[in-house]
């Protein structure tokens, strides 16, 4: 598997990426998931108002993204992965 990060404040502006990942590319994934994880942090406090949500995680058919926050950042990991062939 392949694996690279971005690390952005709350506002979704990019403070250190990976170099395998285009500048650009950084950008949107810190915008998308900076709301996402603001969305996803909203509704665990909707569920239980004494609970807070500390890591998201994504997978998709061909990547997972991990999202972990902290009181001023927020990193995504993003890894490449190939399912396990089944045996035939």
């Amino acid at each position: 598997t392949s694996s690279s990060y971005v690390i952005c404040n709350y506002d979704g502006v990019v403070l250190r990426r990976s170099a395998t990942i285009l500048k650009a590319v950084a950008e949107n994934i810190a915008q998308s998931m900076t709301k996402l994880a603001q969305s996803a942090k909203n509704v665990t406090r909707d569920l239980n108002p004494n609970d807070d949500l500390k890591n998201l995680r994504i997978k998709t058919s061909r990547k997972e993204l991990i999202v972990s926050h902290d009181k001023d950042f927020i990193v995504i990991v993003i890894q490449e992965w190939t399912p396990a062939k089944e045996d035939q």
